[in-house]
């Protein structure tokens, strides 16, 4: 029952910030003479709702991936047993790894015009997490007689979740600043923070999708991989949907900007 509640505080606050921010938009439209901001603030709802997408789902780490990683992953490395709660160093490793290497992408790419655009580094940064959910369905090709994927199959999947993530992390607190006109930063910042707390409550709802842990009764190894290998695959084809319709919408969403990069 305090879940239902949750579900309907949360979409209430949702609505409700999207509809000022709107509001706010329209107002700072009518006082500059222009017809910009109620457009940059649709867009940020629009961002809103691929992060919370992205989120939810990249935050499996902490609860199903960890989960998954203990019961149904092959953690020994050369007769020595990781334990499953270490197996979340593998992402903080890939960022250490990758970070430095996007900066100077990003950099050299902008210097010849060819730096994706906001919507399409969001669409990238999707599918790259959908890859990342999609690559246990490689892992489950080499499952061994205790019903356990392979070490390597999560560390390609973090490595991919990693960077996926750096495609888009690092440019949402500029975007939404950049969205935003001074009067209404702070409220936009806000929403923009929302969207992170939405995706964590969605977040907790696909884990127990699982099943073993509140989304069901896990009667062996087998059924137990066969659970999370039909939900990590549903991640992975529903977020491919989700960055093909962002992919599609790029121009649109682009022209909402109004040349905000």
């Amino acid at each position: 029952m305090q879940n239902q509640w949750m579900d309907y505080i949360l979409l209430a606050l949702f609505t409700g910030i999207s509809i000022t921010l709107i509001r706010s938009g329209s107002k700072e439209d009518k006082l500059q003479n222009v017809s910009i901001w109620k457009d940059r603030m649709i867009a940020l709802i629009i961002f809103m709702v691929i992060n919370i997408s992205f989120w939810a789902c990249f935050e499996q780490a902490g609860t199903s991936l960890t989960l998954f990683a203990d019961r149904n992953v092959d953690r020994f490395i050369f007769g020595w047993e990781m334990p499953a709660s270490m197996t979340q160093f593998f992402n903080p490793f890939f960022i250490i790894l990758f970070g430095s290497i996007f900066s100077v992408m990003w950099v050299k790419l902008s210097k010849i015009g060819k730096n994706p655009s906001i919507p399409l580094k969001f669409c990238f940064g999707i599918v790259q997490l959908a890859l990342g959910f999609l690559l246990t369905q490689v892992g489950f090709q080499f499952v061994n007689e205790a019903y356990q994927v392979p070490i390597l199959t999560l560390v390609f999947l973090y490595m991919l979740h990693t960077t996926g993530e750096l495609f888009l992390s690092p440019i949402g607190l500029s975007m939404v600043t950049k969205l935003s006109p001074k009067s209404m930063a702070g409220t936009a910042m806000g929403a923009w923070v929302l969207s992170f707390a939405i995706a964590n409550y969605v977040g907790g709802k696909i884990a127990a999708l699982t099943g073993g842990h509140g989304g069901g009764e896990v009667t062996s190894a087998e059924d137990g991989l066969l659970q999370y290998l039909d939900t990590f695959a549903t991640i992975g084809y529903v977020l491919l949907a989700i960055a093909a319709l962002i992919f599609v919408l790029n121009k649109p969403i682009q022209k909402l900007m109004h040349g905000v990069e």
